[in-house]
């Protein structure tokens, strides 16, 4: 099964890629000359198949992407019980008078 990756990617309000080096305070203001700031983040796959919704955090836009990985994730069987709990269901007995 292929890995999946997955890229999110901050864009200005005219649609360019603001770059990873544009600094920013933790309130998103800008602090590189002319950045006019982070308007939406979009989570891409390497899958080519899936793209986020526009965010507007980069936290919500990456859960986003975490989610579509554990979609794709195949479904994990239940080992058997171990111990007891085991024994007890060998040896259990349908009691019927």
């Amino acid at each position: 099964m292929p890995r999946h990756s997955i890229t999110v990617t901050a864009y200005h309000a005219d649609g360019t890629i603001c770059p990873a080096d544009h600094r920013h305070t933790t309130g998103s203001t800008p602090l590189t000359e002319g950045c006019p700031g982070r308007e939406r983040f979009l989570a891409t796959c390497t899958c080519k198949q899936w793209t986020s919704d526009p965010s507007s955090t980069k936290t919500y836009a990456a859960e986003l992407g975490r989610r579509h990985r554990a979609d794709l994730l195949p479904a994990k069987s239940t080992p058997p019980p171990k111990g007891p709990a085991a024994l007890r269901e060998l040896l259990r007995f349908d009691a019927e008078d």
